[in-house]
C-alpha cells in the first residue's frame, strides 16, 4: 500500500480535492479507499464523500499500482532543449505533479517556455539552460513557433479550412475564459487556423494552427464557432461527451514547427522534424 498525504488548498469534496491535488493516483483508486474507509480526514477515518475544509489533513491509503504510468516522455533532447510528450493527467510544470518537478528528480534540470492543459496531450518544449529558456521565449513572442493540434470534434464542419479571428477574455475566478467578435476591454487577439483532416458528417478531426496560444484558446475558440471537442468538459457539450463516453477533451498538441532567426544560436531548430500520431 502506499500512503498519500495532504493539506487541502481549498474547501471542496473530498475526492475533488484528491483528484486534482494528487493527479498522479488514479481517481478510481481514491474512490475505492473511501468505501473501504482507507481515507481521513484530521485523523478520523470516512466513508462519505464529504466537504473538507481548507486547511485539512487529509490521508489516504492505496495500492501500489494506483500510480499512473507513462504520463511523459522524452522525445529529443540536446545541449540546449528537451521536448516531452505529455500525457493527459500531469501538469507542465504549475502545481504539485508536474513535468518540470518529475524532470528534476530524474537529474534534468528545466525552464519552461510553453504549457499544456492537464488533459492536453502532446509535445511540450522545456529549456535546459536560462539563456535557451529566454531565448525561445523571445522568439514564441516574435511568432516564430507554429504550433499544431490534432482535435477530434463534434459540429460544424462544412467548411474545410478556415482562420477564426477573435478576441479572448480571462475570467480568473471561474478559471476559464471567453471570445469575442469585437474587442473588448483586457482582451488578448486570438488566430485559430484549422483544416479538416477526416470528416463522417459532423464528427471530424482537425489540424488546428496557432502561433502564440493564449489560455484555452483553441477549446474556447472552436466552441464559440460551434466546434466542440469531444471530452471538453468545460467548453465542449455534456451530451456529445457522454456519447463518446471521453472525459477529457480530445485535444493533442502533435507538431512544432521552428522558424528561429539565423542570427539566434537556436537556429539549427529550424531543421527539427517531430510529428506524433493523432491517437488521443
Amino acid at each position: 500500500m502506499k500512503k498519500i498525504e495532504i493539506v487541502a488548498k481549498k474547501t471542496d469534496r473530498l475526492l475533488k480535492i484528491l483528484e486534482k491535488q494528487c493527479s498522479e493516483v488514479n481517481y478510481s483508486a481514491f474512490s475505492s479507499a473511501l468505501r473501504k474507509k482507507d481515507i481521513l480526514v484530521d485523523g478520523v477515518r470516512q466513508k462519505e464523500n464529504i466537504v473538507v475544509a481548507q486547511g485539512s489533513n487529509v490521508c489516504a491509503y492505496v495500492p501500489d499500482n494506483a500510480l499512473k504510468k507513462d504520463l511523459f516522455e522524452i522525445v529529443y533532447e540536446d545541449d540546449n532543449v528537451l521536448f516531452v510528450n505529455k500525457g493527459k493527467g500531469i501538469e507542465t510544470c504549475d502545481g504539485d505533479f508536474n513535468v518540470e518537478l518529475e524532470l528534476s528528480k530524474q537529474g534534468k534540470n528545466v525552464y519552461a517556455v510553453h504549457r499544456l492543459d492537464r488533459n492536453t496531450l502532446g509535445l511540450v518544449i522545456f529549456a535546459k539552460t536560462p539563456n535557451a529558456q529566454k531565448e525561445l521565449i523571445s522568439e514564441f513572442k516574435k511568432g516564430n513557433v507554429e504550433k499544431f493540434y490534432y482535435a477530434e470534434v463534434c459540429g460544424n464542419l462544412e467548411q474545410t479550412h478556415k482562420v477564426l479571428h477573435g478576441y479572448l477574455v480571462k475570467n480568473k475566478e471561474e478559471s476559464n475564459v471567453k471570445v469575442f467578435t469585437n474587442k473588448q476591454p483586457n482582451s488578448q487577439e486570438i488566430v485559430t487556423e484549422y483544416t479538416v483532416l477526416k470528416n463522417s458528417g459532423n464528427v471530424g478531426l482537425l489540424s488546428v494552427k496557432i502561433k502564440d496560444g493564449k489560455t484555452h484558446q483553441i477549446r474556447a475558440h472552436l466552441a464559440y464557432n460551434k466546434i466542440y471537442i469531444i471530452g471538453d468538459g468545460k467548453y465542449g457539450k455534456n451530451e456529445i461527451n457522454s456519447k463518446f463516453k471521453a472525459k477529457t477533451q480530445h485535444l493533442k498538441a502533435y507538431k512544432i514547427i521552428f522558424n528561429i532567426s539565423k542570427n539566434s544560436y537556436l537556429y539549427y531548430l529550424n531543421e527539427l522534424k517531430i510529428e506524433l500520431n493523432a491517437n488521443f
